[in-house]
């Protein structure tokens, strides 16, 4: 069943690409509205709702500078992870953000721009422990505290197999198991849990490498989105050379990126 409405999935969003690619706004489009339409996913890390319940985070930060370099002002539409390539190929938005990792897949359907930000694993421990890079942490007397049935459990079993598991229900109870002592480090992509860590009391110290898999995340246009998408791509150049990306990046998640992004200037 789950295979049916995977493939069923994937039909429609492709019928949906190819009967409305005519309707995706081109640079001059969004320029003459004087509007870009970005979909945003608040169920991750880079945007997030504040207690204004107002959008605002990573992708939103970085939107808004782009949107001002155009000339023109971003009206966000929040979408989920499910709903982001058909609103895109539907022309509902212009580009959408929100972990928007580029993959062979995806590029059937949809085009990206040069790379935004990464997502890979890392370690969070606190200042004062002996541990630099990710292989300190395979000794049997280091605890790693992990939220059950994620993405780093199976990978520590595999890469750091003599250190301890210490499984918890979400990322606050685990940062606060590193942060009281209970826990040596957490592994998990520093994105995910940098704005979390950040209410936490603790001196919190990121490792200085990262595992070998890297996810580029990028800026998704439609297909027929040409002009816009090296538009996109010379304005990112811009603010990863002027430090624009790797600042924000800081502000909201409190670490660099852990897998930086060199600036290249060929697209």
């Amino acid at each position: 069943m789950q295979r049916c409405c995977a493939i069923s999935w994937l039909i429609t969003i492709i019928t949906v690409c190819i009967s409305s690619a005519a309707f995706a706004r081109s640079l001059d489009d969004i320029i003459s509205a004087g509007s870009i339409r970005v979909g945003v996913n608040p169920s991750f890390a880079t945007a997030i709702l504040n207690d204004q319940n107002k959008l605002a985070g990573f992708d939103v930060d970085l939107s808004n500078r782009l949107a001002q370099m155009l000339g023109v002002r971003a009206e966000f539409v929040t979408l989920d992870s499910q709903s982001r390539i058909p609103y895109l190929t539907a022309g509902l938005v212009d580009m959408v953000l929100g972990g928007m990792t580029r993959t062979p897949e995806r590029a059937r359907l949809i085009e990206f721009t040069v790379p935004v930000m990464t997502e890979t694993l890392g370690a969070l421990t606190v200042k004062g422990t002996p541990y630099r890079k990710l292989a300190d942490l395979n000794r049997p007397d280091v605890t790693l505290a992990e939220v059950r049935g994620t993405t780093p459990v199976p990978w520590i079993q595999q890469h750091l197999p003599q250190a301890k598991l210490l499984l918890l229900d979400n990322h606050p109870d685990v940062l606060r198991a590193v942060a009281d002592g209970r826990a040596t480090a957490v592994v998990d992509d520093l994105a995910s849990i940098g704005a979390i860590a950040r209410t936490i009391d603790a001196q919190w110290l990121p490792l200085a490498d990262h595992a070998d898999e890297v996810d580029w995340d990028c800026i998704g246009v439609a297909k027929s989105d040409v002009t816009l998408r090296r538009w996109l791509n010379l304005a990112l150049f811009s603010l990863h050379t002027s430090g624009f990306v790797e600042d924000t990046y800081r502000m909201w998640f409190g670490f660099n990126m852990a897998a930086p992004i060199p600036a290249q200037p060929y697209f």
